[in-house]
């Protein structure tokens, strides 16, 4: 019976040891990980572009390969976008929306100064590199594309709420940002299409988006050409000459704006134009 008892005691001992260790075997990184699922009911949607044409303010310590600001979004203090937004990038990528709180929105804008002397890298931001703060309702359940962009110097956020009806079987919609800062900001731009063989989007002022266009599925790929308003001239020194993205071949049901993007005379800010993927 002492054995037993001895070996009943022993097994005890044993499980209490082992439930011990286990339980001190902590996960920190599980620990620390705290996932928050946003309820889309309850959400706001958003794109941001950034289309300023500007080269300054330049943070000198940048690893970047463009000249111009780099920048970190802030959303309520919540940082959104983990890599510099450059010139001519969005955030997120281009076919897919970012899902934050909706309601009353405090945005802000910063130079992406990073501390270089630590590794990994960390934002260390100075006095001045906030280039601008502004605060927008954002309702839920929309959709809204911020595009960061303005008459140089002046850096300023447009935004568009983004009404995502879907287009018929067979075909696709398109439509036009117009954030080309050309030496006269009152110049209107047309998308021409040589597929269609007519204007499918006319006269866009600066800061200005169109209305989506429906268009069938073409049968070839299409080129889209920029004109000024009354001139058949391209504007874009593109191959061929004048286009935006030539050889563009759209996805049934899917929709797509073309953003122009550029200043006369500023280095390497020449125009040109990008298609993004809305849905």
């Amino acid at each position: 019976m002492k054995i037993i008892k001895i070996i009943a005691t022993l097994i005890c001992i044993s499980i209490i040891g082992i439930y011990s260790c286990k339980k001190k075997d902590k996960d920190l990184i599980e620990d620390n990980n705290k996932w928050v699922y946003l309820d889309s009911n309850a959400s706001t949607n958003i794109k941001i572009i950034q289309v300023f044409a500007g080269n300054t303010p330049q943070i000198p310590t940048a690893t970047n390969l463009t000249t111009g600001p780099q920048v970190f979004i802030y959303a309520n203090g919540q940082k959104l976008n983990g890599l510099a937004l450059s010139y001519g990038s969005p955030w997120p990528t281009t076919n897919v929306y970012g899902n934050i709180p909706s309601g009353l929105i405090k945005f802000d804008i910063i130079n992406a100064r990073m501390d270089l002397t630590v590794v990994p890298n960390v934002p260390k931001f100075l006095s001045g590199d906030t280039l601008a703060t502004f605060s927008s309702t954002l309702e839920k359940g929309k959709f809204y594309s911020l595009y960061i962009g303005d008459t140089v110097p002046a850096l300023k956020v447009t935004i568009k709420e983004d009404l995502l009806v879907d287009p018929k079987l067979e075909t696709y919609k398109i439509r036009f940002a117009n954030f080309s800062m050309n030496n006269n900001p009152t110049d209107t731009f047309s998308i021409f299409s040589r597929r269609e063989n007519n204007e499918i989007i006319t006269n866009i002022s600066h800061k200005e988006v169109s209305d989506w266009v429906q268009l069938p599925i073409p049968i070839l790929s299409d080129t889209f050409e920029l004109r000024k308003k009354g001139s058949t001239v391209n504007y874009l020194n593109a191959i061929p000459i004048g286009a935006v993205l030539p050889g563009f071949s759209p996805a049934p049901l899917r929709m797509y704006t073309i953003a122009v993007r550029g200043k006369t005379n500023v280095t390497a800010k020449t125009n040109s134009a990008t298609i993004y993927i809305n849905r």
